[in-house]
């Protein structure tokens, strides 16, 4: 639909406020209700800039269904982008936040996870996440718009692993519908780990922890996708390599105790092979 529940306006605004963005893509704008509190939020409380022509945070939306795009939209938003979100974002450049109201659920799985990575791509901070959660949240095409129907089912435990903060609200009869914030880094740390045991189950070890280290030599340290790279280290039988990578883990988080009980464990291990 071109609006959603109000239950989670509170704890968008919340959101809003840890990440301070700069610059928001709102993807499916529907009726507007996310860029308007951006605006509302961002320009006109935090920034006392009431007039138009003094905003600051750019705006900008991708809407799928033209039909919805009306005056009030145009008014609140920078640039909005007719056209599927899944190719549009391609032709757009980067921004601190992109806010995803109620979208996920409209694509089949794996193109929705093909979609975040895109994201992720143009986003420099975090996404925003609002999705209806549980099989009970059914939707067939609407107000003329056959993209309205719902084409796939999420749960929160599918998003657990990178979700930086969250709010659950129950709607009896039908679910939970979810509000999550996820910074980008966390998010790509979960993927490169996917990745990585897709390649060392199916037999590519060499290739998975290749794999593994070039990509976390680009990004901020990330504790569980250290501890998967010593881990494929030694199930390879890297005893030693995996030692030497558990204490740079264990200079990069000191008050990991856990990473420090580790190394201790492995080079009592490797001590008793001599």
């Amino acid at each position: 639909m071109p609006t959603s529940t109000y239950s989670h306006i509170p704890t968008v605004i919340s959101f809003l406020q840890k990440v301070m963005p700069a610059s928001i893509l709102d993807v499916g704008v529907g009726n507007g209700k996310m860029g308007f509190i951006a605006r509302d939020f961002l320009d006109v409380m935090l920034g006392q800039r009431y007039r138009k022509e003094n905003w600051k945070i750019r705006i900008d939306g991708i809407e799928i269904f033209s039909d919805y795009i009306q005056e009030h939209q145009n008014a609140i938003y920078d640039d909005i982008y007719i056209g599927d979100a899944f190719k549009v974002i391609d032709t757009l450049g980067s921004y601190d936040l992109i806010i995803l109201g109620d979208v996920l659920e409209h694509l089949e799985k794996r193109k929705a996870w093909q979609f975040l990575d895109k994201c992720a791509t143009h986003c420099s901070n975090s996404i925003i996440i609002n999705i209806p959660l549980g099989e009970k949240w059914t939707q067939e095409a609407a107000y003329g718009n056959p993209h309205e129907e719902h084409l796939s089912f999420w749960s929160y435990e599918e998003f657990e692993p990178f979700v930086t903060n969250k709010e659950l609200f129950f709607f009896p009869n039908i679910g939970d519908y979810g509000c999550l914030l996820i910074k980008r880094e966390d998010y790509i740390h979960h993927r490169i780990r996917q990745k990585a045991d897709a390649l060392f189950s199916e037999g590519k070890r060499h290739e998975a922890i290749t794999y593994m280290k070039a990509s976390l030599s680009e990004l901020p340290p990330n504790i569980n996708s250290e501890y998967l790279l010593v881990d494929l280290l030694l199930k390879d039988n890297h005893i030693e390599e995996a030692i030497e990578h558990l204490k740079m883990v264990v200079d990069a988080f000191p008050k990991e105790t856990s990473a420090r009980y580790y190394l201790e464990k492995l080079n009592s291990k490797l001590w008793s092979k001599r």
